[in-house]
C-alpha cells in the first residue's frame, strides 16, 4: 500500500505518532531514544523482504525517491522509513536480503502479502506471503541468538550487527492484519464469516507479542489496520452493491469489518498491558489517518488515493 505523492503528509503523520510515543514512554525511558527497530508486518512496512525472496518489486516502485526499485511496494518511502529517520536511525534492512544489509540499527522481518494467521498456500496460489507473523517471529528469534554468536567474531561483524543490550531497548513495530481480512474475501467468504475468525487472528497476534516480551522486548508500537474497503485491488476483485459504497468511493461493509478488527485489537492491547506489566505498548490509529487522507484529499492539496 502506498500514498501517491504524499511524502510530506506521511512525514507529518510520523511526527504526530512520535509525539504520542514519547508521551507514552516518558516514564519508562528518555524520549524516543531507541538504538534499534525490529519491524514485523506486510507491504505497508516491507523494505525488501518479499523482493529478496521472490524477485524485486518492479518499477515504478521506488522511482519517486530512490530512483530505482528499492524493495518497497511503493513509489517512495514508507511510514517505517520516516519513523526510522525521526529516531535518527538508518532505514531498516530486510532480514531476508543478503545484499548491502546492515543490521546495526535493527532488522525488518515484514514481507508484502503477509498475514497474522498462516494461510497454508503458496504465493502463486493466493497472492499472500507464506511468511506469516509466526514465521517472522521465528526469523527474529534466530536472528537474536545467532547475531550475537557471529558478532563475537569481531571485525566487520561488530559493525553490522546489533549489540545484545539493544534488543531489550529496541522499539518493536507491527503493521499487519489487513491481509487476514482480504484473504477471506478472496475465498468468497461473507463479511460475517470474516468477522467470525477475527478473534482467532487476534489471539495469534497476542501470542507473538508475548513471545517477544518473553525474550526481552519491552517497547511495542502497534498499528491498527486501515480502511480495507478503500483499497482499489479489493474494490476491483470483490463486487459490492451500489448502496454499499460511501460518498468517498469506499465499500462500507469491508470498512466496518476493519473497524471491528480494530476494536478487537484495542481490547487485545488492553489485555497485553495487563499480561505484560513491564511493557510500554502504543496503539496507533492508522485507520483514521488513512481514511482522512482519502475523504479529505482536497484539503491536503490534491486527491489522495491508497
Amino acid at each position: 500500500m502506498a500514498f501517491d505523492g504524499s511524502s510530506i503528509i506521511v512525514m507529518a503523520i510520523s511526527c504526530v505518532f512520535l509525539v504520542n510515543l514519547t508521551s507514552s514512554l516518558v516514564l519508562a525511558k528518555g524520549p524516543c531514544q531507541f538504538p534499534a527497530i525490529f519491524n514485523f508486518g506486510d507491504s505497508n512496512s516491507d523494505t525488501g523482504g518479499l523482493s529478496a525472496a521472490f524477485g524485486q518489486a518492479p518499477p515504478p516502485n521506488g522511482m519517486s525517491y530512490f530512483g530505482h526499485p528499492a524493495g518497497r511496494y511503493c513509489d517512495g518511502r514508507l511510514v517505517i522509513d520516516f519513523l526510522a529517520e525521526s529516531l535518527g536511525l538508518a532505514y531498516l534492512s530486510a532480514f531476508l536480503d543478503s545484499l548491502g544489509t546492515n543490521f546495526t540499527h535493527g532488522a525488518n522481518f515484514a514481507t508484502a502479502g503477509s498475514t497474522i494467521r498462516p494461510q497454508n498456500t503458496t504465493l502463486h496460489q493466493s497472492g499472500f506471503s507464506p511468511i506469516s507473523l509466526n514465521v517472522q517471529f521465528y526469523e527474529f528469534h534466530d536472528f537474536h541468538v545467532r547475531s550475537q554468536i557471529v558478532r563475537k567474531r569481531g571485525g566487520v561483524y561488530e559493525t553490522i550487527l546489533p549489540k545484545e543490550e539493544d534488543f531489550s531497548s529496541a522499539l518493536y513495530t507491527f503493521d499487519i492484519g489487513q491481509n487476514d481480512l482480504t484473504s477471506g474475501y478472496f475465498l468468497n467468504m461473507s463479511v460475517d464469516e470474516v468477522k467470525a475468525y477475527v478473534p482467532d487472528v487476534l489471539n495469534q497476534f497476542h501470542t507473538i507479542i508475548k513471545d517477544i516480551y518473553d525474550v526481552g522486548g519491552r517497547y511495542f508500537w502497534l498499528h491498527n489496520t486501515g480502511p480495507v474497503g478503500c483499497l482499489p485491488y479489493v474494490m476491483e476483485r470483490i463486487p459490492v452493491l451500489a448502496g454499499q459504497i460511501d460518498r468517498y468511493g469506499c465499500a462500507s461493509p469491508f470498512n466496518e469489518v476493519a473497524q471491528f478488527f480494530n476494536q478487537g485489537l484495542k481490547k487485545t492491547v488492553q489485555q497485553l498491558r495487563k499480561d505484560l506489566p513491564h511493557a510500554a505498548i502504543t496503539y496507533v490509529d492508522v485507520y483514521s489517518v488513512k481514511y482522512s487522507l482519502i475523504s479529505q484529499g482536497r484539503n491536503h492539496g490534491k486527491s489522495t488515493r491508497i
